[in-house]
């Protein structure tokens, strides 16, 4: 009989046994795409980590000092340098970089590989985090509970297989929390556990500036700590020593933000680029323009954000543990404000609230007591079940590289049309047989490309481009539904390209479907669809990919004249 509350044994060998198979789930998962980079800022990152490796071999750089390297502004290691944009946190870019200098990786996989590896040790300890928070609610058997309710959250699982920010982002802000909740408890010394609290945060703004976000469970701690007695005077020593922390650890993680003692131009000017990103010019920005409300998000939030049992788990604390809601405060409100402020964004991305899924576990703690009986293995089982979905995504078995490999199968000098560069072209990089040299695209002239550019405005000039390159192609590849399932919500603005996508769709453009891949949510036993969800969840790691061959009844000339009578009336 285990009675985890009583024996730290037996809850430190649990929360073991938690974390190595956490590990095992994601670190399993970090070849998800056979390494091709099919995500886009996965790639930018990686980009400028080889930009930022071959400068640190360079014999011409080795006269910099230790101090150069990390806080000059012509450092190759500046992610700002030059004509280069960067508009994340530079901490996890910089810890990737130097992972792979002193391992000694230095190609494209190799780095790939081992900074994916990274983001699943850091997720891991988020974790162990995740365990620390939920114990100073409800003890260790329900902490244990909430570690593993967090390993198994989707989006958790996603990210953690993605050398990205976000899995930094979501470390650091548990991290905070935790002093955040021992201020609010009345745990340690107050002004000891707003600086702690004010360092991580500034870790977590190295990683990414939304965790500025930070600042509302941290008053909130303050507050609470108020209530619970502590002096005024404290209090504003305790909120003065975290501002200070929090600039100064800013100020070493995220160095090339500043320039000496003030802001660095270039990563000023990093930031205000920030807003072109929601032009509605730009393709990306275009799902939003064509409709995605707070409901939406909320609902994707609940399948593949959290996961359902979580969220039907959080119902059941906010009816029953009423009474530990002081306990609760401090990372409701960092779930709040980070889900509310994703909600109220021009860009409503999934995994924009992952630093949200670690503090929620830890309020679901008072639901995963022992008490609660046999409910508790059982949410578990059925929250490692949906989360396993996320794990079958990450098989190796991409829909792109499933429709490279058919690809290639195809005889020298087919033609292939792809729809636009703002979505990825087919083939991608593939591994032919385990051990192989793998392959590229343009490899041995295989191939020959064409794009449609289905991005650029409706006019007399794309339907003749669009018609003519249809007429010379022998397949027309969708590698996934950015375009198709969202240029035609935006009838008004693209009538041509609306209809184009309706006859193609409905086998009247003279094009026959030769290959779908639909992955959905391969859910163990069951194969939930999901291609109504936001499509940041769906376009990096199971993506529609939809293979379409021209038929000799194709004529350009009749397909321009029929797409041409769905252009506006001057």
């Amino acid at each position: 009989m285990f009675s985890f509350d009583r024996s730290a044994v037996q809850t430190g060998l649990a929360l073991f046994a938690i974390l190595c198979l956490a590990a095992q789930v994601r670190l399993m998962g970090t070849g998800w795409d056979g390494l091709a980079g099919l995500h886009p800022d996965e790639r930018h990152l990686l980009f400028l980590t080889q930009e930022m490796l071959a400068a640190l071999a360079d014999p011409a750089e080795a006269w910099r000092s230790p101090r150069d390297w990390w806080f000059d502004q012509s450092s190759p290691l500046n992610p700002h340098l030059g004509a280069r944009l960067y508009v994340y946190g530079e901490m996890p870019l910089l810890a990737g970089v130097l992972a792979a200098h002193v391992t000694g990786a230095s190609d494209w996989f190799e780095v790939i590989a081992l900074t994916r590896r990274l983001s699943a040790i850091v997720d891991t300890v988020t974790v162990g985090l995740v365990f620390c928070g939920a114990r100073m609610i409800a003890g260790n058997a329900a902490a244990l509970a909430a570690a593993v309710l967090y390993a198994a959250m989707p989006t958790a699982l996603q990210l953690a297989n993605f050398h990205t920010v976000d899995v930094w982002l979501t470390a650091a802000s548990a991290s905070a929390l935790l002093p955040m909740i021992a201020l609010a408890q009345g745990r340690g010394n107050p002004v000891a556990m707003a600086g702690l609290a004010g360092g991580l945060v500034g870790f977590a703004l190295a990683c990414k500036i939304t965790a500025v976000l930070l600042v509302v469970p941290g008053l909130v701690a303050l507050a609470l700590a108020l209530r619970r007695g502590v002096e005024r005077r404290a209090s504003l020593v305790a909120l003065a020593v975290a501002l200070v922390l929090c600039a100064l650890t800013f100020r070493l993680t995220n160095p090339f933000a500043f320039s000496g003692f003030t802001l660095a131009e270039d990563w000023l000017a990093d930031l205000a680029a920030l807003g072109s990103f929601a032009s509605p010019d730009l393709p990306p920005h275009w799902q939003w323009i064509a409709g995605y409300s707070g409901f939406d998000l909320l609902r994707d939030f609940v399948l593949f954000g959290a996961g359902p049992v979580a969220c039907g788990l959080l119902i059941v604390v906010l009816l029953r543990a009423r009474d530990r809601w002081g306990d609760l405060a401090v990372p409701m409100a960092a779930v709040l404000i980070f889900v509310g402020f994703t909600a109220l964004s021009t860009a409503s991305t999934l995994r924009y609230t992952a630093p949200a899924l670690a503090p929620l576990a830890m309020v679901l703690a008072p639901a995963l007591r022992p008490r609660m009986g046999w409910a508790v293995p059982l949410a578990l089982l059925v929250a490692l079940w949906w989360g396993a979905g996320t794990v079958r995504l990450h098989d190796g078995q991409h829909p792109r590289l499933a429709a490279s490999h058919w690809l290639w199968s195809l005889p020298r000098g087919t033609v292939l049309t792809n729809e636009t560069a703002w979505d990825e072209s087919l083939p991608t990089i593939i591994q032919p047989a385990p051990g192989a040299p793998f392959r590229w695209p343009s490899q041995d002239g295989w191939f020959t490309f064409q794009s449609l550019e289905i991005t650029d405005p409706d006019s007399p000039e794309k339907i003749r481009r669009m018609a003519d390159l249809m007429g010379k192609t022998d397949y027309l590849i969708l590698s996934s539904e950015r375009h198709s399932a969202v240029m035609p919500r935006l009838p008004e603005r693209f009538p041509v390209t609306t209809a184009h996508y309706r006859l193609l769709l409905a086998g009247e453009a003279c094009f026959e479907p030769v290959l779908t891949i639909d992955r959905g949510y391969p859910l163990p036993g069951l194969s939930f669809a999901d291609r109504w969800a936001q499509e940041p969840w769906r376009i990096y790691d199971h993506p529609v990919v939809r293979i379409f061959r021209r038929l000799p009844c194709f004529d350009a000339d009749a397909y321009a004249a029929r797409l041409a009578t769905h252009l506006p009336v001057p």
